[in-house]
């Protein structure tokens, strides 16, 4: 493999990809933007594959957020990545091209950025470019960096072309005011007419007109390596676009047209420019693919953004966990459990790993260490760095130093594992080692796991943390940034992707001393026995303890499952709830009901997901809402929720709400409600406005840790819930002429 070259590319300039290394196989073609963290707006990458005639072949040839991957997976959206900076907050998303696996009918791939025009424009973004890496080794062969724009919000930034049996790149900088469905319409995508317009759909007596193709404004295939006189520019060389007049980049037609002229394409001028071709008004937008009325195509492509629940079976470290545990031979490990004796070498042999994949995958060190206020600079990390304080000897167990430019961050690192607690006496004398050395944090890691608007475990003095803060991590949530990172394919690196999978392998290990939420403390047992008995009171001891612990067992499960689905799920609270409020909410819950539950809002799924604990029945409920589909008759809401309820097990209980009604009118076993359908429906006149089901399992009564555990019986019930319920839930979407009633799985 040839040493790479790289190529730092102006608007219009193309060069041939073989010249900057060869073998190219696949490569990544990375979006970069950078905006305010006061306004974090939020692009979005779109690839457009094109024919001979510069248009799609179908709608499945734009591959972006409603359809991440096409070309048989030949092109794929990896995702996005998010680090705050300084004064910004980078973006990044990555496309990945297998170049061989392109089909033949394919001869150009566009790339282009987009984002919502109601949040602002890409001249409100601080910086957009293009980066185009080798797939082999991630080897940097080009850039683009875009000059100022104006107030587009859709943008071609370039495209992979052919030419002449290779592969070639162009940096193109041409913008949209007018969104991504602009664009892609000027491709031949069909998009749903009430993208664009949001009348559309809603006239009756609409016709469906017939689009005339003028050919106006629509791109094609050129090379701007053909001068005037014929002849071509050696290849690998860059090639500045000419100044005074040349081929039209989106022109397959080969007209000239003036480079210095306006970035941004409006509808407005393409209106005005079919026009001139002879198209009548009732043709719609020159080029566009679309019908000129608002009656919607059958197939068309909806640029609106879809939020899916995503789907447990999915999830990548779910999968790994299952081929490990069927497999009879363990595979190598990069950082090793065998030998771990005793606390002292658990403790150490878990910092150095930590603090090890903490500078050496980049985005999982800015991801935790940019929180406590960081740069998002060059991390190192030292292991039992020794300090005198008072004439007496500290060992921390690491330390964390980020560079950027003029600024140094550094933060001592205090490391428990297993059952090791955190002592305010240690946690305090670090505190006093930070400041005279002039560090800015000491974070502390144990398997205790803290809500976020919760002050440190450890009670230390608030003189203590005036010039130096203190921050506390759990090894629950550093397992949840590795998961976070790995589901969503957020490394852009192969090999630190697999140091970073190296390292949640060892923290699931049960020798690392990483613990998970595994116990509900001392005094869980006699509360839970007082609550079976009815002889629990407010001023009994230990209820706090168990409220305080439940509350960190709803963090954890969002944790957990928002791991497993690459997600950020969170609990959900009243505005004005702190801990202590809600933590003695939970309490009086207890006394009055017997009760403990929680509301757990996990992007994508279709209602908040409620679990609770009730400890006089012993059962662990969990449950979800949604609201029944606006249009219809009874029967045909109950058959909305039932298709979607497929998968579901015979014994999910589901309730049906009718307008006006607070409590349930109807209640009944799924595998009943299947048989007849009709049993869901009262009879009174009024609508049913929402569905609730709700899945029931016995609650753990074991002490320790494992199956048959309170903790356990939670965690598996909520897992299988989702499952077998919550992704499969899609919220209702109504027709525009009421005649029909989408349930998103495509059945009316």
């Amino acid at each position: 493999m040839c040493a790479a070259t790289t190529a730092a590319m102006h608007k219009g300039e193309n060069v041939v990809l073989s010249a900057l290394a060869d073998d190219l196989g696949s490569i990544s073609v990375i979006l970069e933007w950078a905006a305010g963290p006061e306004q974090p707006l939020d692009a979005d990458v779109s690839v457009l594959l094109l024919g001979d005639d510069g248009r799609v072949r179908s709608n499945d040839d734009l591959i972006f957020y409603n359809q991440p991957s096409g070309a048989g997976g030949a092109v794929r959206l990896r995702g996005k990545t998010r680090t705050p900076d300084d004064e910004s907050v980078v973006y990044t998303d990555i496309i990945d091209l297998d170049m061989d696996d392109v089909p033949d009918s394919v001869e150009r791939v566009l790339l282009a950025a987009s984002l919502d025009g109601d949040l602002g424009s890409l001249a409100d973004l601080k910086y957009l470019g293009l980066r185009l890496l080798r797939g082999s080794d991630a080897v940097e062969l080009l850039r683009f960096d875009v000059a100022a724009t104006q107030q587009e919000t859709a943008f071609v930034l370039g495209e992979v072309y052919r030419r002449a049996g290779q592969w070639k790149f162009r940096a193109v900088g041409q913008g949209y005011d007018s969104g991504l469905g602009t664009l892609v319409t000027e491709y031949g995508v069909e998009v749903d007419a009430d993208d664009t317009d949001p009348a559309a759909g809603l006239d009756d007596d609409a016709t469906i007109g017939e689009t005339t193709d003028t050919g106006a404004g629509r791109p094609g295939p050129v090379d701007a390596n053909a001068n005037s006189a014929g002849g071509t520019t050696p290849a690998g060389s860059v090639v500045a676009g000419d100044l005074t007049g040349g081929t039209d980049p989106r022109d397959p037609r080969g007209t000239t047209a003036e480079t210095s002229g306006p970035t941004v394409a409006s509808p407005a001028a393409r209106s005005g420019a079919g026009a001139a071709d002879g198209v009548g008004a009732a043709s719609g937008t020159a080029g566009s693919g679309r019908q000129a009325t608002g009656v919607r195509r059958a197939h068309a492509v909806t640029t609106r953004k879809r939020v899916a629940a995503r789907r447990l079976s999915a999830s990548r470290g779910r999968r790994a966990l299952a081929v490990e545990t069927e497999s009879q031979w363990q595979a190598a490990r990069l950082f090793p459990v065998a030998g771990i004796g005793g606390a002292a070498e658990q403790e150490r042999r878990a910092t150095s790993a930590l603090l090890a994949t903490l500078g050496a995958v980049r985005e999982f060190g800015r991801s935790l260490t940019t929180r406590f206020g960081a740069p998002a600079g060059q991390i190192e990390t030292f292991l039992e760095v020794p300090f005198n304080l008072e004439e007496r000897p500290y060992i921390p167990d690491g330390l964390i130093r980020v560079t950027r430019g003029q600024r140094t961050w550094t933060a001592l690192v205090e490391v428990k594992t297993g059952s090791g607690e955190l002592t305010a006496e240690q946690v305090g004398a670090y505190l006093d080692i930070a400041r005279d050395q002039q560090f800015d944090a000491v974070i502390t890691i144990s398997n205790l796991i803290t809500t976020a608007d919760e002050r440190h475990p450890v009670g230390i003095d608030g003189r203590r943390t005036k010039k130096v803060a203190v921050h506390h991590l759990s090894w629950a949530d550093i397992r949840f940034r590795c998961q976070l990172l790995l589901e969503n394919d957020m490394v852009a690196d192969r090999t630190q992707g697999y140091i970073l999978a190296e390292f949640l392998r060892y923290l699931e290990h049960g020798r690392s001393g990483a613990q998970t939420f595994e116990d509900m403390g001392p005094t869980w047992v006699t509360v839970r026995d007082s609550v079976a008995a009815g002889t629990l009171r407010p001023s009994d001891r230990g209820l706090s303890a168990v409220a305080g612990r439940f509350d960190q067992l709803a963090h954890f499960l969002c944790l957990h499952l928002g791991g497993l689905l690459g997600v950020e799920a969170m609990p959900q609270s009243g505005r004005r709830s702190d801990a202590l409020s809600r933590r003695q909410a939970l309490a009086d819950e207890l006394c009055r009901t017997g009760t403990l539950s929680a509301t757990l809002r996990i992007p994508g799924a279709v209602a908040p997901l409620v679990v609770s604990a009730d400890l006089r029945a012993g059962r662990v409920v969990c449950s979800v809402t949604v609201e029944a589909p606006r249009q219809g008759r009874p029967m045909t809401r109950v058959r909305w929720i039932l298709r979607q309820l497929g998968e579901a097990n015979g014994n999910l209980r589901l309730e049906s709400f009718e307008t006006g009604a607070r409590d349930a009118v109807r209640a009944e076993l799924l595998a009943l409600v299947r048989q007849k359908p009709e049993i869901m429906i009262s009879d009174s006149a009024r609508d049913i406005r929402a569905f609730r089901g709700s899945l029931s399992a016995p609650l753990g009564t074991k002490r320790g840790v494992g199956k048959g555990t309170f903790v356990t019986s939670v965690v598996e019930t909520l897992e299988r819930f989702y499952e077998e319920v919550v992704q499969n839930l899609r919220e209702w979407q109504g027709s525009a002429d009421g005649a029909a009633v989408d349930d998103g799985t495509g059945a009316a």
